[in-house]
């Protein structure tokens, strides 16, 4: 249970500090239709999508795998490359999975 909780803390500070602006940081958001789906940049979860549909988030310049994903939709997969300067919107329209 303690690794568990280790695991979560760990991984809440590592969303914190991928939002925070930095030398050479750009911005990126996200626009979807469900707000409570899981954002993940490379495997690693890092929040909400409503708290990266804030003009106020930032990542490292670079290449990504992009995910969106909620357990009753359809995930959203996306690539990009974001160079220093730059800025990134993902645009991700979920669709609900059939029964």
């Amino acid at each position: 249970m303690k690794s568990k909780i280790l695991v979560l803390l760990v991984v809440s500070l590592l969303a914190g500090c991928a939002s925070l602006k930095s030398e050479g940081s750009v911005s990126f958001r996200v626009e979807c239709n469900v707000p409570d789906a899981a954002v993940l940049l490379d495997d690693v979860p890092m929040g909400r999508v409503s708290q990266w549909a804030k003009p106020d988030r930032f990542i490292r310049p670079g290449f990504y795998r992009v995910e969106i994903r909620h357990p009753n939709y359809y995930s959203h997969f996306e690539e990009i490359t974001v160079a220093e300067g730059g800025s990134a919107l993902v645009k991700a329209q979920l669709h609900p999975l059939l029964d």
